[in-house]
């Protein structure tokens, strides 16, 4: 019986890192540019799309399919960034978890 009550102390304990997880991946940003710096984007860790830098000289007709793919690119590679500060995070808290029975 005592094991169950331990199991549901560590689960606890596990909810609050997630909660406190879930707070620094908040607060985490990543800002990718375009080559030409002409386009630029700000991510948190949470993949919420911050803002968006267009500079005026891109808002012709006449860019549409380059405004469009630099944004695609720019938005993949905000994507792997966070994927690096998710995993660095994650194993960060791994470390604070200490022994786990699951």
């Amino acid at each position: 019986m005592a094991n169950i009550f331990e199991m549901l102390k560590q689960a606890g304990q596990l909810r609050k890192q997630a909660g406190r997880f879930q707070k620094i991946l908040e607060g985490r940003v990543c800002e990718v540019s375009s080559p030409d710096g002409k386009i630029k984007i700000k991510v948190n860790g949470k993949m919420e799309l911050l803002y968006i830098d267009i500079s005026p000289d891109m808002l012709y007709a006449e860019n549409k399919t380059v405004l469009e793919k630099a944004l695609l690119q720019l938005w993949q590679r905000a994507q792997k960034e966070i994927e690096k500060i998710i995993q660095e995070e994650t194993k960060n808290m791994l470390g604070d978890l200490g022994n786990l029975p699951f």
